[in-house]
This record gives structure tokens, sequence and C-alpha cells, in this order.
């Protein structure tokens, strides 16, 4: 089975819904970090027009791919995120680093 990572730039203020809905999914983790950019939204009320947001990783086998970006898009227009975008990578190998072992992709998911 092949394994994809997930990664998804999002409104901070949304996360805790999102944590929620990818639960639901069984997703067991997620990566979360907070970065800035501008885009298509930038912040006019700064000087450098950056807006702080989160970018969520995630590694999901195949069989539940569809449903997990199904998902991250309904929980952001859900809660009215007005940008965000979202990419779909192949991983080739994925490593356990507690145990040396390689990570299937039928376990990433609860």
């Amino acid at each position: 089975m092949k394994i994809k990572r997930i990664t998804a730039i999002v409104p901070i203020d949304i996360l805790p819904t999102m944590e929620k809905s990818l639960r639901a999914c069984g997703v067991p983790g997620v990566t979360v970090e907070h970065v800035q950019g501008y885009g298509e939204h930038p912040n006019f009320f700064r000087r450098d027009l950056m807006n702080d947001n989160a970018r969520l990783i995630l590694y999901v086998g195949d069989e539940k791919l569809d449903s997990i970006i199904g998902a991250i898009g309904q929980c952001a227009q859900d809660c009215g995120a007005q940008a965000g975008m979202l990419t779909v990578e192949s991983i080739d190998r994925l490593v356990n680093l507690t145990n040396g072992a390689e990570v299937l992709g039928a376990s990433l998911t609860e």
C-alpha cells in the first residue's frame, strides 16, 4: 500500500475544529507548525502583509486519502476559512525512528 503526505496550510483559528475532524477520520497523529505568508488574502493591517497560519502535515495510506482530504476541505468551509492550500505527495519510505521499523500505510489510521 502506498503512503501519501498531506500538507495543508490553514488559518490558526480553525485548528481545534480541524483536530476533531481528523480524529473522527481515524488519523492518529498530525504535526502542526506555525507559519506566516501572504497570497490571495494579504493582511493589509500589517506592514509586511503576512498572515499567521498553521501548516498541518500528516501521513496516510491510499485508501483513506480521499476521505481525509474531504474532511479537511469540509472543516475549512464550515469554519469559514477565507484561505488555505492542500498538497498531496507520494512517500517512497516512512521509518519509525523509535524502533527503526518501516511504517506501512495500513497502520497510519486508528
